[in-house]
């Protein structure tokens, strides 16, 4: 979109607009003429060319002219429709036609129609971030390295919007959460901290490779959590308590962070692609199920819901 300095518009008034009113009407317009049906009207350097017309005119004998109306009142955002110099003219000779209420009538269609298009192009915008991230789902999903993973959800942080429950969070990558001895060593470092307005949420991942359970049965039809899937959910649970336990330091140190309930993440494996049979997948939805502030998603689970978001978008 482009700023109101570099559009043409015109003020036929001779006190200048304040800037910061302009910056509100042009960004409510959109840089477009408020007029129904208006086609853009560009310069040859594909400049829109607009003007800045008043719903009231302050000046007796101006296009509807409202004696109770105040300096401040007549250059507000309020009292002004972005028009081309074609609908300006039409409207300011046409009074009785266009009066104040039917220009104001004119601006909220205008609006709404504007709200729609940039909900319109958030949403296709979103829909693109996650049909992105999808494909390169599809294609480094056998991909083994835990750095590559953690890049990825760095650049896209959107892609944790499931794992977290859908709440908005601020995604923080390798954070200190305590535990450093006296000697200012053996401190915690977990992959991702987000944050929302009153909790953290503890991320952990490996990778969609990692094995989620040994490769033997342990005893009967039962079957133990690989190596390093009880790993990484000990350590989550670790980095959690170490969160709790150092928090008001760590407040210190970031303030409004704030820790009441927090949750942990483990993102590990692919269901899909690890071989197990009906023993091996009820031990497993046993043993991610124990636990009461720790969730365990796999990476095809992850990818799965978002490709349920991209569908819903694009509807």
């Amino acid at each position: 979109m482009d700023s109101p300095d570099d559009l043409v518009f015109v003020s036929r008034r001779r006190r200048p607009i304040p800037a910061s009113v302009i910056k509100i009407a042009f960004g409510r317009s959109a840089n477009r003429c408020a007029f129904p049906e208006c086609p853009p009207v560009m310069l040859d350097n594909g400049v829109p060319l607009l003007e800045i017309a008043y719903i009231s005119s302050m000046v007796a004998g101006g296009p509807r002219y409202s004696h109770s109306l105040t300096r401040a009142g007549g250059d507000s955002a309020d009292n002004i429709i972005i028009l081309c110099p074609t609908h300006h003219r039409l409207v300011d000779k046409n009074p009785e036609i266009f009066t104040a209420e039917e220009l104001i009538k004119i601006r909220g269609v205008h609006y709404e129609r504007v709200q729609r298009a940039l909900s319109t192009e958030q949403k296709r915008t979103t829909s693109n971030r996650l049909a992105d991230l999808l494909e390169v789902w599809n294609q480094k999903r056998a991909t083994g390295d835990e750095e590559y993973w953690q890049q990825l959800f760095s650049d896209h942080p959107e892609a944790f919007s499931l794992a977290l429950e859908g709440r908005a969070y601020t995604l923080s990558s390798k954070c200190y959460v305590g535990g450093k001895s006296v000697a200012n060593t053996g401190g915690n470092v977990l992959d991702f901290l987000a944050q929302h307005s009153g909790n953290v949420a503890i991320v952990e991942i490996k990778t969609p490779t990692t094995k989620l359970l040994a490769p033997q049965k342990y005893r009967g039809n039962v079957y133990a959590p690989s190596r390093e899937l009880a790993g990484s959910t000990v350590q989550a649970l670790e980095y959690r308590h170490g969160l709790i336990t150092n928090l008001p330091a760590l407040a210190f140190e970031t303030p409004g962070l704030r820790a009441t309930q927090p949750m942990g993440v483990v993102i590990i494996g692919d269901l899909e692609k690890e071989e197990m049979g009906e023993d091996g997948r009820r031990s497993f939805e046993l043993y991610r199920s124990s636990f009461r502030d720790l969730k365990i998603m796999t990476y095809d689970e992850l990818f799965g819901g978002i490709q349920m978001l991209v569908n819903i978008l694009r509807d």
